[in-house]
């Protein structure tokens, strides 16, 4: 009974790993899409939108944000490999990109790769902390230590 009750508590926590902090980081994601600024403009530390004073630098931004949405459509639509490859392009273009690093963690992850997941999560929590995103920080290292179980008892 105990070893049926440790392995429902891992499903379960890898169901919630890779179910319910994927939907909350969605909705983030989209709700910083809704609230986009216009075309040539960044948001400020007050959170309001202001002309970049990088121009190149709110491309590229745009462009790594585009490479991210592209991935997540993909995810969704089963195409693991080239869901990888997008958010691989939107960290290139934006190293500071947390979300795409969790995102290709927990694609790796699902795709048999768990140790390299678990360094996507690391630098995920790592830019939220220093961020000042202490909960997603938290919830990321709460990911990666699932994965960590779910490697040394043999599911992944």
């Amino acid at each position: 009974m105990k070893l049926v009750t440790k392995h429902l508590s891992i499903i379960f926590g890898v169901c919630s790993a890779f179910i319910i902090f994927p939907i909350i980081l969605d909705s983030v994601a989209k709700a910083q899409e809704q609230s986009a600024c216009p075309s040539g403009q960044v948001r400020d530390s007050n959170g309001l939108c202001s002309p970049s004073s990088q121009g190149q630098n709110s491309g590229t931004m745009a462009s790594a944000q585009e490479f991210f949405r592209s991935g997540r459509k993909l995810a969704k639509q089963g195409q693991s490999q080239e869901a990888i490859g997008e958010y691989t392009r939107a960290i290139e273009l934006d190293p500071n990109y947390a979300e795409a690093y969790f995102y290709r963690g927990n694609t790796l992850a699902l795709e048999g790769q768990p140790q390299k997941g678990i360094e996507d999560f690391q630098k995920a929590a790592t830019i939220f902390t220093s961020r000042g995103e202490s909960e997603k920080a938290q919830a990321v290292h709460q990911h990666e230590e699932i994965i960590r179980r779910g490697i040394k008892e043999g599911e992944f």
